[in-house]
């Protein structure tokens, strides 16, 4: 019997993040709404946090969430390790499977929208979403000092400044029925979504790890999870109780919206956008009907409820990459073409990240030397607007 419940995830969808909510809160509280805005010109335009930028509250803020929990190292490093080995589908998998079906989610997709954050730029959820990976992934990145730390550091203090602020807005109330937003369960259906969906994107690629490779890399994000504030009764134990937790959350927050089809034509648009030319027109699409034609779980359609539109020929191109795929890896030979094919197709969508320039005075997209030599990324082509 699954130690998760209905009643239990009714009650968290009233709960914020203490921690980063008491910051947001005092500055509030303070009459600081200069330093509110100030702080969120910070987050946004720096990847760290300058702590000379920063008002003593915030300052107090990093000093206590850097303390690290008690953590396997040796089990963590395995967990990284999975990421080191797998990281461009990985990438895929989050962009075509974990987003999208985040999207399905009726009331936790309604904070994305109401900020307008993937309407207006289309490609910078997914821009973010894996420098974020990439952060928090990287070996040492959740270690004291870890740039992946910091990264988490800084996305708590926006979703309680966001929490804070749709909460207090008179102009267009917050409805009671979405509980508070950026709550517990969709903290937790969020962090179900870069962990067991994950874990269940390779499977249905036909790349096939380890039980001991599952569960290191559900420990790594579990430790995320708890660097992000999610409560430790929502932290599953291992992969059999995270894919109980992502079945119940499905079950509950799955369901047709207008604001998640909006979503989901806007991520489709970025996407289509990244890989120049022609060749490969039609795979995102087709990436997202793999994965989503059929959830792991009531076996629904999940592209019907979010309107996406239907494949195209490239459908077979896929279909083809994972079957022969499945073939090789049955008579354990990983390193084919089918995955080669399937990696360079990875890379194409990286390759058009790291060419998107970024605004503000953010460092362009990164990934560390090593890593990318490893994975076989293209260097990004430096252009005279790109060097200004």
């Amino acid at each position: 019997m699954s130690r998760f419940s209905s009643a239990q995830l009714d009650r968290l969808r009233e709960q914020g993040d203490e921690l980063a909510d008491s910051v947001v809160e005092e500055l509030f509280r303070d009459g600081q709404v200069d330093a509110v805005n100030d702080l969120m010109t910070v987050l946004v335009k720096n990847d760290g946090l300058p702590p000379d930028l920063l008002p003593e509250v915030v300052r107090r803020y990093l000093d206590k969430s850097d303390d690290l929990p008690p953590i396997d190292r040796q089990l963590l490093l395995r967990g990284e390790g999975v990421f080191a080995d797998f990281g461009p589908e990985i990438l895929m998998v989050l962009g075509f499977y974990s987003l999208p079906s985040s999207y399905a989610a009726r009331k936790g997709v309604q904070v994305l929208y109401r900020t307008g954050y993937l309407n207006h730029r289309p490609i910078r959820r997914v821009f973010e979403t894996t420098q974020m990976v990439v952060d928090v992934m990287r070996p040492g990145g959740l270690l004291e000092g870890g740039v992946g730390l910091r990264t988490i550091q800084k996305v708590r203090l926006m979703h309680a400044a966001i929490r804070y602020l749709i909460v207090h807005d008179t102009r267009q109330p917050w409805p009671d029925e979405y509980g508070v937003p950026i709550n517990q369960e969709d903290m937790a259906g969020t962090l179900m979504t870069f962990s067991f969906i994950v874990l269940d994107g390779l499977e249905k690629l036909n790349l096939r790890l380890s039980e001991e490779q599952r569960e290191a890399y559900l420990y790594a994000w579990l430790t995320i999870g708890r660097l992000m504030g999610v409560v430790p009764e929502l932290l599953p134990r291992d992969v059999q109780e995270a894919a109980a937790l992502t079945k119940l959350i499905y079950s509950r927050q799955v369901a047709a919206s207008p604001e998640g089809a909006a979503m989901a034509r806007a991520l489709l648009d970025g996407m289509e956008r990244l890989v120049p030319g022609t060749a490969l027109d039609g795979i995102p699409v087709a990436l997202i009907h793999h994965f989503l034609r059929k959830d792991p779980f009531g076996g629904r359609d999940v592209t019907k409820l979010l309107g996406v539109p239907k494949q195209n020929w490239t459908a077979w191109i896929v279909r083809l990459m994972v079957g022969v795929s499945g073939l090789f890896w049955t008579f354990g030979l990983r390193d084919n073409v089918a995955r080669r094919s399937m990696r360079k197709v990875s890379l194409a969508f990286i390759d058009g990240m790291l060419q998107v320039e970024r605004g503000g005075h953010r460092a362009p997209f990164e990934i560390p030397e090593w890593l990318g030599e490893s994975w076989g990324v293209p260097k990004p082509k430096v252009t005279a607007d790109a060097a200004e």
